[in-house]
């Protein structure tokens, strides 16, 4: 009987150090993520976030498109805490773009045309907002580091698209077609070719900000 009641409290102290374990690991690998979340999935979240907002907006479920729409706007401050001034000012600009666009939900007189302007470019400003934090790791010889936040550039411009509308996907798919070409070719560790991207991106976006 004595046995069985050590075996128990073994059972016990070996599940409490495996979930203690398992809690501490979860909590690591979440700050390492809030560290420099342009590096995770994060930095594609508020894409997914306006994605699931528009359906819900198109199944008439207005307050639940709202939440997604307050989720992202939350995601991309976490993300322009990664960035400088220079993509922080053009991520400030899409929030505000995109507040417009709940309130307008709110009171119920949305137009879906300025709505999908607004999240095309939103996610403009996060392809802005990666690039410029990518052309920083190229400078500082981080190579793998730069490849991730230009793909989460590209996956930013391609999701872009999805929205855009008329000249606007026009000048989407033109501009993704360069940051492509710049990736087939690895870069050669040319920024200037990034930031004539950015240059495209930043260009498109201010013929668009919703006054």
């Amino acid at each position: 009987m004595k046995f069985e009641n050590n075996k128990g409290i073994f059972y016990f102290l070996f599940a409490v150090v495996v979930i203690g374990s398992m809690v501490v690991y979860f909590k690591i690998e979440r700050d390492k993520k809030l560290e420099n979340p342009n590096l995770t999935d994060l930095a594609t979240e508020p894409d997914l976030l306006m994605n699931t907002a528009d359906r819900s907006f198109q199944d008439r479920k207005s307050l639940t498109s709202i939440k997604y729409l307050e989720d992202a706007i939350k995601m991309m401050r976490l993300l322009e805490k990664d960035g400088d001034s220079i993509s922080t000012a053009a991520i400030e600009v899409a929030i505000y773009d995109l507040e417009v666009v709940e309130s307008h939900i709110k009171d119920e007189d949305i137009n879906t045309d300025l709505m999908y302007e607004a999240f095309a470019d939103a996610m403009n400003s996060l392809a802005f907002a990666s690039l410029r934090v990518s052309e920083q790791f190229i400078r500082e010889g981080k190579e793998e580091e730069a490849r991730i936040t230009i793909n989460h550039a590209m996956d930013h411009l391609q999701n872009s698209i999805t929205f855009a509308r008329g000249q606007q996907k026009e000048d989407e798919i033109r501009i993704a077609a360069h940051l492509q070409r710049l990736i087939d070719n690895h870069l050669d560790g040319d920024i200037t070719q990034i930031d004539v991207v950015m240059a495209e991106i930043d260009s498109v976006v201010k013929a668009h900000v919703i006054q």
